[in-house]
């Protein structure tokens, strides 16, 4: 495996899990959010790479830009997921 993607995966977790911590409950949202972490943790590495944002660098991973990439699709996901339809709500009608 390589280190790229190895350190993809260890930061998409860490940032999955620090997520659900601070968010406070499990639910059936969470194989969304670790979609969204792991593809937010490389879209991130690659913007911080094209920015040269380079707070925190493991070899060429940045480190910062993949964890706030990680973190802004997992927030993007759990307001997409709030603007839909709610289970047991009643409909207007």
């Amino acid at each position: 495996m390589t280190p790229w993607l190895l350190l993809s995966v260890l930061v998409a977790l860490a940032n999955l899990f620090a997520f659900i911590l601070v968010r406070g409950r499990w639910g059936s949202l969470v194989p969304f959010l670790a979609l969204a972490s792991l593809i937010g943790t490389m879209a991130g590495n690659a913007i911080g790479d094209r920015t040269g944002l380079e707070l925190v660098r493991i070899g060429d991973f940045a480190l910062v830009a993949a964890s706030v990439g990680a973190q802004l699709a997992m927030l993007a996901v759990v307001l997409l997921s709030a603007m839909g339809p709610q289970p047991g709500l009643p409909d207007d009608e």
